[in-house]
């Protein structure tokens, strides 16, 4: 029974891949990619207010089409946060742009947008994949994507954060490098539109490719020299699609460069070939790979871990011997589509490896995000060898491809019905700091005047001037007009930038009980709204927490902290810029993810900042 089943089930894959190849592939990649649609689903209805970086793309997305965007979102470039750079480019920003206007510029339709991102990411890297290694390594990538959708589902679906949004499309930059090694002359412009996008999205792709780029262009260019007869009329004609599609694509972040001011581009290299604190080493990064590329590794079983904790040295011994075992079939076989895909591999891996070793700061496992897609490749590269060399074998190896198509069809199927049911009254993001933006903007729109300009500005320990965003994106929506400061012109982008000459009042969003209570004691300062996001028990947590922290922080001899703690942005600077112990750290973050409580003031033109 189990072998007829086997048969016909390897029988109708087959038959569905040779008749209506590019419909299946579509498909499969729809079905792979289910616990992202449930994730949206789940947000039908939703009163969501995005925040964060979340609101920093939409305020980017709205942008258009009478403020056309230069570059990328903020970024942690610099060491004053109240001066941010940006990430290179804003390509992300037009990719995703035709879906939210198309679901009326809302913020439902920022999720289903990137859900498309997303998807499209996935079907081009089935389509290159089976382009270039058939239906079978088209099959094993899927199920390789399905596992790793599975451990992201469903924050990963509903978070348009610029280090996710990549993920999908380096997949695609990949087997695009892999295809120009074998000679397709057309995946050079292609892999450089798709490098492009990942680069222009977070800089931390850029060695990985660039480095790609020049290697595989190396590589063509020796491969055309020692073809008989030579032949460079293809190199060329790619070249040149190249150059114009490169320059069209970094064309607007030029522009920003070449504006009065020290530009984006610069400070952008002035910040990364002069760092403000130590890289963290090799020996960092090593244990970093270990932890990435491991059958218990985050691909496999979600977000959240570190990349300095110990790793799980059985997962990597049993990942290491899996690729150990499809380089050795491939080489003994001399299986030239394996080794090459295995070279770019390679390449990449020790690239990453440079480039994970130069990250300085805190070491935050987001900053590697693309070590997930090189580890599902790595695995599919080594079971794709194991099937070639089944396949190679006696008439048996018709019988075993079967069962692995069953095998394989199956693991797919549980993976992606798991992340599907996963993913069923999924939370939207920052959850707490939505309450607090609909909270305040429900009451600020009974007070507020539209015909008055205000300037927004803000004392934000906890969520990074989040909040702030948040408020500025819905506010706007409900039609009033909110303005930042020069300073937040990265995340409000420039256009949303006013001198307080220029307006007519002054908003305060205040966050924290002590700093609320202080700013409501200043004479010129009017209470407009107050709104705690926090449940019952969420609050008993908090004041617990703040506790002892409290006591720990003053145990260390830093009193200091704990003043931090209320500061601007204060949060933030302990986790990212203070070395605490790591017990420590994981209240701090606790505390912070929490949040408190905010209030908004009206206080006069020209009135003293925050006390």
């Amino acid at each position: 029974m189990i072998q007829k089943f086997s048969t016909l089930t390897f029988v109708w894959v087959q038959s569905r891949v040779v008749q209506r190849p590019r419909l299946t592939l579509v498909l499969l990649g729809i079905f792979i990619a289910l616990p992202g649609f449930m994730a949206i689903g789940s947000m039908i209805g939703e009163r969501w207010y995005p925040t964060g970086d979340v609101s920093h793309t939409e305020l980017m997305l709205r942008a258009i089409p009478h403020h056309f965007p230069l570059i990328g979102v903020a970024a942690r470039v610099g060491n004053d946060l109240n001066n941010q750079g940006s990430t290179p480019g804003a390509s992300m920003a037009y990719v995703m742009y035709p879906v939210y206007l198309l679901f009326a510029r809302t913020s439902f339709g920022v999720l289903v947008s990137l859900l498309v991102v997303h998807v499209l990411g996935i079907v081009a890297a089935l389509h290159l994949a089976k382009k270039f290694g058939g239906q079978a390594f088209a099959i094993i990538l899927a199920f390789g994507m399905a596992v790793m959708i599975r451990s992201l589902s469903p924050r990963f679906f509903l978070e348009p954060w610029n280090v996710w949004v990549p993920v999908f499309t380096f997949f695609v930059f990949v087997l695009l490098i892999w295809g120009h090694v074998l000679g397709a002359h057309r995946c050079l412009p292609l892999a450089i539109a798709v490098g492009s996008f990942c680069v222009q999205t977070h800089i931390s792709y850029v060695p990985l490719v660039l480095g790609l780029l020049v290697l595989s262009l190396l590589w063509r260019i020796y491969e055309d020299r020692s073809a008989t007869p030579r032949t460079f009329a293809p190199l060329r004609r790619s070249l040149k699609w190249s150059v114009l599609i490169g320059a069209v694509m970094w064309l607007p972040p030029v522009i920003e460069q070449l504006r009065p001011g020290p530009g984006n581009l610069h400070r952008l290299w002035e910040h990364f070939t002069d760092p403000p604190s130590d890289t963290v080493g090799y020996r960092a990064a090593l244990k970093a790979m270990i932890g990435e590329f491991n059958l218990a590794g985050p691909f496999v079983t979600g977000p959240g871990k570190a990349p300095y904790d110990s790793p799980n040295f059985l997962g990597f011994a049993g990942f290491s011997l899996i690729i150990i075992i499809g380089a050795w079939l491939a080489l003994r076989r001399r299986d030239r589509l394996v080794l090459s895909l295995q070279s770019v591999m390679m390449a990449t891996t020790l690239i990453g490896l440079v480039s994970t070793a130069r990250i300085f700061g805190r070491f935050y496992d987001y900053v590697i995000r693309w070590m997930w897609a090189l580890a599902v490749l790595w695995l599919v590269a080594s079971i794709w060898s194991m099937w070639r060399a089944v396949g190679s074998r006696s008439k048996k190896s018709a019988n075993d491809k079967r069962l692995m198509v069953v095998a394989l069809a199956a693991l797919t199927i549980a993976i992606t019905a798991s992340g599907t049911i996963a993913s069923v009254g999924a939370n939207p993001p920052y959850r707490n700091d939505s309450k607090l933006v609909g909270g305040l903007a429900l009451q600020l729109t009974e007070v507020l005047s539209r015909q008055t300009d205000y300037l927004l500005r803000w004392h934000d320990p906890a969520a990074l001037g989040g909040t702030a965003f948040g408020l500025l994106l819905e506010l706007e929506r409900r039609g009033e007009h909110l303005f930042v400061d020069q300073w937040a012109s990265a995340a409000a982008r420039p256009f949303r930038v006013r001198n307080e000459s220029e307006t007519d009042s002054v908003l305060w969003l205040v966050t924290g009980q002590e700093n609320i209570s202080t700013f409501a004691l200043r004479d010129d300062a009017a209470q407009l709204a107050f709104f705690d996001p926090r449940s019952h028990a969420e609050r008993i947590e908090s004041d617990d927490l703040r506790t002892r922290i409290n006591e720990e922080m003053l145990a260390l001899g830093h009193p200091e902290w704990v003043t931090l703690l209320d500061s601007q942005y204060g949060h933030m600077q302990i986790l990212l810029f203070t070395q605490i112990p790591d017990d420590l750290f994981t209240k701090v973050a606790r505390y912070s993810e929490i949040r408190v409580p905010g209030a908004v003031f009206e206080v006069p033109l020209g009135a003293d900042l925050f006390p």
